[in-house]
């Protein structure tokens, strides 16, 4: 917004030099071009960011219901977040304008939608059921063997979504693709927040054992990464690291429930006392990190 403010001042100083209407109007309009740009980007962002977590929140959720866990309270919770998740789901398939410019680089894109689709009715009928009959033992199999595909395809559709909207200037899209990184790696803890309490779930029922016991164990060390990244910096995961104190202040207040959260997930053995500290402490980790997202992309929006 500043930016934008700042190019339509310049613009107005020229207009003292420039007496041509005609080529102040074409100067605004590729300021206004850039920013509708900018805006979209923004928006397919903000998507990424809430899908991507609330296939995981949607699994954790499942799990504590079929757990007899504050059983009614999740089958509301479920159900709210799937309608939600379908809700921006649709908004996004039925952009058209958005996919013909998306299968203009990617042919196989629409595919790609469809099989994604596919996914996510089978799946939304599942939280369906759960969210009535908290013993559906099918509908719980199709979410906890589907939500990492669902996850994984979402993440594909919204990684073509914001190539489509980067520009075909070099300096420009690899500006771009430095924010896109920062904006995409500091959601991810959220997700990771909600992955790592499912698998921890999926352990507790014995579930696909080993698998998830090394899914858990490679989650709690993408976690420890970034949120030393999001700090520090990390040549891998294309992040430089913040000497923004309002971010860092919040990061240690993130890195601090994590720790909590880390040092019971990995018990052995978990009463009903320990896991409701898990899930409260799950909630606090997701708005913590949220305040920390939220300054980061105030602190780049310029």
């Amino acid at each position: 917004m500043l930016m934008k403010k700042i190019t339509i001042l310049l613009l107005v100083g020229l207009s003292s030099l420039y007496a041509n209407s005609d080529w102040m109007s074409g100067l605004t309009d590729i300021v206004n071009e850039v920013e509708e740009k900018k805006a979209e980007n923004k928006k397919v962002l903000n998507y990424a960011f809430k899908q991507r977590m609330r296939t995981q929140l949607m699994s954790r959720d499942a799990l504590l219901i079929s757990m007899d866990f504050n059983c009614s309270f999740y089958q509301k919770e479920i159900l709210l977040n799937a309608d939600l998740f379908n809700e921006n789901f649709n908004n996004l398939i039925n952009s058209k304008k958005d996919i013909e410019k998306v299968i203009k680089r990617d042919p196989k894109f629409s595919k790609k939608i469809e099989e994604v689709t596919e996914i996510w009715l089978t799946f939304y009928d599942s939280v369906k059921k759960i969210s009535k009959d908290s013993k559906d033992k099918d509908a719980l199999k199709f979410i906890e063997d589907n939500n990492i595909n669902l996850l994984n395809g979402i993440a594909h559709i919204f990684t073509s979504f914001i190539k489509s909207y980067q520009s075909t200037d070099e300096l420009e899209a690899s500006m771009a693709h430095i924010k896109s990184m920062l904006y995409t790696q500091v959601g991810k803890p959220r997700l990771y927040i909600n992955k790592l309490v499912k698998e921890r779930l999926l352990i507790e029922q014995n579930i696909n054992l080993k698998d998830n016991q090394n899914s858990f164990n490679q989650t709690i060390k993408d976690m420890d990464k970034i949120m030393k990244a999001l700090k520090d910096g990390d040549k891998e995961l294309e992040l430089y690291g913040t000497e923004d104190t309002k971010i860092l202040e919040k990061l240690s207040i993130s890195q601090k429930i994590w720790e909590e959260v880390k040092a019971l997930v990995t018990k052995e053995k978990l009463n009903k006392k320990e896991w409701s500290i898990i899930i409260v402490k799950n909630e606090e980790f997701i708005k913590a990190q949220a305040e920390v997202v939220k300054l980061t992309r105030e602190s780049n929006d310029n």
